[in-house]
């Protein structure tokens, strides 16, 4: 054979055979690659920065006093990053000291105040005197930020006034003595120290010894 006809000589591809070699052939379907594009290094794709952004905030979180509860229990309330954007609101009516129905942009909610527990109607005259003190204290505009649903399908949600200024009206009425803390839902730090120094002082419900101190027993033994 004349060396105008021999055959061409081919590259050997890195870690090839016999039958790759056949297959990279001319004439047999496949093409020749040369050793740049065979030892080139395999190209990841670069994460998202969303991606980046979630991580670097659960870092941030798992690191933080907040996360861990290592500034104490309740000192920043149970499901403060489930929260609900906050609405404006004025009342409807009130039922007792921790229940009432608002009306938020034309929407009705009947909203229980978290974290603490008013007298029922029955326990006289505890119950009247909680009513109207929440009555009292919820005038004018509102801001209601919802946390939850309660089994009757009420929002369960914390309220504040807005005038004369920023007032968390759930914590008042413990303040107040006209509520109990209702501790089996409430970890927030600040309504124990609240009950604390109204039992102190002998406000409301803390007045004398009675069953309006823990309406949740009074509704056990007195049920509808």
């Amino acid at each position: 054979m004349s060396e105008d006809l021999a055959a061409p000589e081919l590259t050997p591809v890195f870690g090839s055979t016999p039958e790759t070699e056949t297959r990279n052939r001319p004439g047999f379907g496949g093409r020749r690659r040369d050793r740049a594009t065979a030892e080139r290094p395999i190209q990841w794709p670069r994460p998202r920065r969303a991606r980046v952004a979630a991580l670097l905030l659960a870092c941030y979180l798992a690191a933080s006093p907040w996360a861990g509860g290592q500034l104490g229990p309740g000192v920043l309330a149970a499901g403060w990053l489930a929260r609900t954007p906050s609405r404006t609101c004025r009342v409807d009516r009130v039922f007792d000291g921790d229940s009432l129905r608002l009306i938020c942009a034309g929407e009705v909610k009947e909203v229980r105040l978290y974290c603490i527990d008013a007298p029922e109607r029955d326990q006289v005259p505890w119950a009247k005197q909680s009513r109207r003190h929440l009555r009292e204290i919820a005038a004018g505009d509102l801001e209601l930020v919802e946390r939850d649903l309660d089994r009757f399908g009420r929002v369960v949600g914390d309220l504040y006034a807005l005038k004369p200024e920023r007032r968390l009206l759930n914590l008042v009425q413990v303040e107040a003595g006209q509520a109990a803390v209702y501790e089996r839902y409430c970890t927030d730090g600040r309504f124990l120290h609240a009950e604390r120094k109204a039992r102190a002082a002998r406000l409301g419900i803390w007045s004398r010894p009675g069953a309006q101190q823990t309406p949740w027993t009074f509704r056990r033994s007195h049920p509808r």
